[in-house]
């Protein structure tokens, strides 16, 4: 560790300390937070590295944070995290817009075959031979003073995090990938990425399979309703009311408070607070037309043929994963290549682009899994290295493979 770390907990300091970073242009950032407890997280500590230099910003004592959050939102600064998408969203919140120039070692990492979820102290020990004690993942950081062993784990979260993203910067350009990289990154500066949608709440709850078209319009009421309430209150969404008995009360469709009066798991404190509220929902979803109904989510019926067809494309998405060295799942996960079979047979909603036809990952295996789809390209076994090709269906050896 580099030095001891300036504590900010006063307004001037931290004025200057922002200063400093939009100076230098870049910084490595993460942050402590607890989100057990509410809807919106509680922030309980920033930690920023710029070069050599280290800082731990106390957002519980100091009571504006605006210097920092525009270093957030500036284009012209890059913010360097790892695995990032937690403290992106406690930046969007706070700042109401989405950072600018936030990028991801552990997407960088991804992309050079390193695993789709690499861990900080992994890449750390494997980039540069340095092993970080991580003994207070489970701290409570909103206890002052912070220990001398928490001091230590926060400086280790982002002291290594610039030579880390400098490495790995330099192989995706010796790789060709800095444009992949670009492309993945991109995620962070697209406000819809942070929507909480109050409208497609009901996405997110488990065990709805068995509704029908109804019982889905009248579970989008409710989870529409348990959003707005959960944000209102700051409270878990489960802690209001959990996915089961959302989905219980859109099956049985109570007309009154004491129809769910039954229901073992609604507890009766919340019977009592949101009973009348919950009853109205199910009315709203009741009244909806017909046209306005969501689809079931059972999914379209089994085609025992596309089956085979995607388990076919599987291989051939983990044949070129293996080829160019990165995850399979980061190409395509087995939801995502069955969705690509119905899109290109026809079967789902023409205009929704299969993630794996767009961008670098069309480039690398998207053009050619079409291709297989129609026939033109074959896979078979190389008899010599025993290991999986492709062909044009005119015997013509594909060059990546043969």
């Amino acid at each position: 560790m580099a030095g001891r770390p300036r504590h900010i907990d006063r307004a001037g300091d931290l004025r200057d300390l922002c200063a400093e970073i939009a100076e230098r242009g870049s910084f490595a950032v993460d942050m402590e937070f607890e989100s057990e407890r509410t809807y919106f997280p509680k922030l309980q500590l920033i930690q920023v590295a710029a070069g050599d230099d280290v800082a731990l910003i106390d957002p519980l004592e100091l009571d504006d944070l605006a210097p920092f959050w525009s270093l957030i939102t500036d284009p012209g600064v890059t913010k360097i995290t790892h695995a990032g998408r937690q403290d992106a969203d406690i930046m969007y919140n706070e700042c109401g817009e989405a950072p600018a120039a936030l990028v991801d070692t552990q997407i960088a990492a991804a992309l050079l075959g390193m695993g789709e979820q690499i861990g900080y102290a992994s890449l750390v020990s494997r980039l540069l031979g340095i092993r970080l004690r991580k003994t207070e993942r489970v701290t409570d950081w909103s206890i002052r003073p912070l220990s001398p062993q928490q001091i230590e784990y926060a400086v280790d979260d982002v002291i290594h995090l610039r030579c880390v993203h400098d490495k790995l910067m330099k192989k995706l350009g010796a790789m060709g990938r800095l444009s992949w990289f670009e492309e993945e990154v991109g995620f962070y500066a697209d406000p819809d990425f942070y929507g909480r949608d109050p409208e497609t709440a009901y996405l997110r709850v488990g065990g709805k399979k068995g509704l029908n078209r109804r019982g889905m319009g009248i579970l989008r009421e409710l989870a529409r309703w348990r959003e707005e309430e959960a944000a209102r209150r700051n409270e878990p969404r489960g802690r209001v009311v959990s996915d089961d008995v959302l989905v219980e009360i859109a099956a049985r469709k109570p007309k009154t408070v004491d129809d769910l009066r039954p229901l073992r798991r609604l507890h009766r404190r919340e019977l009592e607070r949101s009973g009348n509220a919950l009853v109205k929902a199910v009315a709203a979803g009741e009244a909806l037309p017909e046209d306005r109904l969501p689809s079931p989510s059972r999914g379209l019926p089994e085609d025992p043929s596309l089956t085979l067809v995607a388990h076919l494309l599987d291989v051939m998405v983990r044949m070129r994963a293996c080829q160019h060295q990165i995850a399979p799942s980061y190409l395509s996960n087995q939801k995502g290549i069955r969705n690509l079979v119905d899109y290109l047979a026809g079967r789902i909603n023409g205009d929704a682009t299969p993630r794996i036809l767009e961008g670098w990952r069309r480039e690398l295996v998207g053009d050619d899994l079409v291709e297989l789809f129609e026939g033109k390209l074959a896979l078979a076994v190389n008899p010599k290295r025993k290991q999986p090709v492709c062909f044009a269906t005119n015997g013509r050896a594909d060059g990546d493979g043969s």
